[in-house]
C-alpha cells in the first residue's frame, strides 16, 4: 500500500530579542574653575592677612622693648619705640604708646611734667598706673576727667585703674560711661589683657564685656 509522505515542517525561526535601549550616562560634574580675577583676589587677601600678622607682631615687639627701656629710665630710646608702636594695627596698644611717647618727650627735654591740662594729668596718671602707684594714678585721672568730662579715653583708663584697685563699682560705672561715649571701647576692653583678667574676678565687668548693649545691665 502506498504510503503518503508527510510534509516536513520547517522549525519556526526564533525571533530576535529586541535590543535593550542604550543606557544614558549622567554627565560628570564639571569642576568649577576659578577665574583669574578670583585667584588674584584670594592671593591679595592672603597677602594682606600675612602683612597684618607681621605688623601686629612688630608692634608687640616695639611695645615690649619700649616698656623695658622706660622702666630703665632710658627715655630717648623708649620714645622712639613708643612712637613706632603707636603706628601699629592694635588700637589699644597704639593709644597707650602715644601717651607714653608724650611722657618720654617731656622727660628727655629735661623739664618737669607740667600738670596743668587734662592731658598732663591723664598722661601722668597712665604712667603711675603702669607703675602700679594706684592712689596717685587715680587722683590724676580724676583731675583729668574733671577738666574733660566727656573724655572717653580718660573714663576707659579710670575704669581699669578702679578695677586694679579693687573698686568694682568704679570700674563698671566708668567703663559703661566710656562705652556710652564711644562704643568701640567695649571692643578695646575685650582685647585688653588687663581688662580680661579683671573680668574673671568681677562679675559686673564680665557682664559689660559680654553684652552688646548698655540696656542689659
Amino acid at each position: 500500500m502506498a504510503t503518503t509522505k508527510k510534509p516536513t515542517v520547517a522549525p519556526a525561526k526564533k525571533t530576535a530579542r529586541a535590543a535593550a535601549p542604550a543606557r544614558k550616562l549622567a554627565p560628570k560634574p564639571v569642576a568649577a574653575t576659578k577665574s583669574a580675577a578670583e585667584i588674584k583676589a584670594a592671593a591679595a587677601l592672603e597677602t594682606a592677612a600675612t602683612q597684618a600678622r607681621v605688623a601686629l607682631q612688630a608692634q608687640m615687639k616695639q611695645w615690649e622693648e619700649a616698656v623695658r627701656l622706660f622702666s630703665q629710665k632710658k627715655f630717648g630710646p623708649a620714645y622712639t619705640r613708643f612712637t613706632e608702636a603707636s603706628g601699629g594695627p592694635a588700637a589699644h596698644i597704639a593709644d597707650k604708646a602715644r601717651s607714653y611717647a608724650q611722657i618720654c618727650a617731656r622727660k628727655t627735654d629735661g623739664g618737669e611734667v607740667d600738670l596743668k591740662t587734662s592731658d598732663d594729668h591723664f598722661n601722668y596718671g597712665v604712667e603711675r598706673l603702669n607703675a602700679r602707684d594706684m592712689d596717685v594714678a587715680r587722683r590724676h585721672l580724676d583731675r583729668a576727667l574733671a577738666m574733660e568730662p566727656a573724655g572717653e579715653h580718660i573714663l576707659f583708663t579710670l575704669a581699669l585703674c578702679c578695677g586694679l584697685s579693687g573698686d568694682s563699682n568704679g570700674a563698671c560705672e566708668n567703663l559703661k560711661r566710656a562705652i556710652a561715649l564711644e562704643p568701640k571701647n567695649r571692643i578695646l576692653a575685650r582685647q585688653d589683657p588687663e581688662f580680661l583678667a579683671l573680668a574673671q574676678q568681677l562679675p559686673g565687668l564680665r557682664a559689660i564685656l559680654a553684652s552688646e548693649s548698655l540696656e542689659s545691665y
